[in-house]
């Protein structure tokens, strides 16, 4: 626990050190004020050949190594996220594949090193910015070119699931007709809050295995002797989960024996599951019985388990998704 604090304390030193080049990004995000050519088909990490009834838009969390000359937002063509992708997009919607057509661009993004050092309104602000800029950009030639008005589901990670919030706000809701062939949302990793549905009434948060039209969200953690983590960098206030192996919406406990859960992804390790309420954070979270902290979990929270947000259900999506779809498509 000393050595966490110690990394914390480096990691809150670091963010607040970087207040001083707010002017120079700020003009950095100016320059990248471009439009991306989705037509080129480099520009997609996923364009699946058409073999199902619905597709899949999936949007990558945060996955670039920033430089010390790197502002708030990143090149389209940036090296280290052309080389991180796959491999993420490998671990995360690859799951989807098998029951639908799965299609995901690149998009500029954040660099959340230095993005972190502004309120959490100016974080959603930047995010609405040149990110989202680009997800709807990709996501409009995708229904033109691509979709040929097949129902679809929306995915993300962490950033990708920030971005997916103002596709649901704003566009579903200018775009009612777009709007009644989403499936659902599984924006995970990241916080949709009750004030967040309160405020766009044409959304709601799942509440069983095959309601459709919903958002389908959780952000996993551990306990540590029966206590809750800290903090969590991509939790916030009223921040909902639901459980990826009942599919409920409850505080029910699952035992990693249950036959409903399917196993993380390659290995099948199961854990217990459980969407708990912390009273201190004012949040509910997705507690796993896992017995100790990955080391490459530790950047985002005390207990946090971000990575492993589709990991660890890998296969219960991949089955829920395809309930969710049959549901949708009246089979």
């Amino acid at each position: 626990m000393k050595t966490f604090r110690i990394i914390r304390a480096a990691f809150v030193a670091i963010i607040i050190g970087m207040n001083f080049i707010a002017c120079d990004d700020n003009e950095k995000v100016e320059e990248q004020n471009y439009e991306i050519d989705y037509s080129d088909t480099t520009n997609w990490v996923k364009i699946s050949a058409v073999e199902h009834e619905a597709d899949v838009f999936y949007l990558y969390p945060t996955a670039w190594d920033p430089t010390d000359a790197d502002g708030l937002v990143n090149t389209i063509d940036n090296a280290s996220m052309r080389a991180k992708v796959p491999g993420v997009y490998d671990g995360q919607a690859s799951c989807f594949e098998g029951v639908a057509n799965v299609f995901a661009p690149y998009y500029r993004q954040l660099n959340a090193m230095k993005s972190l050092s502004y309120s959490l309104e100016e974080q959603e602000q930047l995010v609405a910015d040149v990110p989202y800029h680009d997800a709807l950009a990709a996501f409009e030639y995708y229904l033109k070119h691509y979709n040929n008005g097949r129902p679809f589901i929306l995915a993300g990670h962490s950033q990708g699931s920030n971005v997916l919030k103002f596709l649901l706000s704003d566009y579903m809701a200018e775009h009612p007709e777009i709007y009644s062939r989403m499936i659902a949302a599984y924006p995970l990793g990241y916080s949709y809050s009750k004030d967040y549905f309160a405020k766009y009434t044409h959304l709601k948060f799942a509440e069983g295995e095959t309601d459709t039209q919903v958002v389908i969200s959780w952000n996993c953690e551990r306990m540590e002797d029966g206590k809750f983590s800290s903090y969590n960098l991509v939790c916030h206030e009223g921040a909902l989960s639901i459980n990826p192996v009942s599919w409920k919406h409850d505080y029910e406990k699952v035992e990693a024996d249950d036959p409903r859960h399917l196993g993380a992804l390659n290995t099948r390790e199961r854990y217990s599951t459980q969407v708990m309420y912390d009273p201190v954070r004012q949040y509910e979270v997705l507690i796993v019985g896992i017995p100790e902290q990955p080391a490459d979990e530790q950047g985002i929270g005390e207990y946090a388990l971000h990575g492993s947000d589709y990991k660890l259900y890998y296969y219960n999506i991949r089955e829920n998704a395809k309930k969710r779809i049959n549901k949708f498509l009246g089979k």
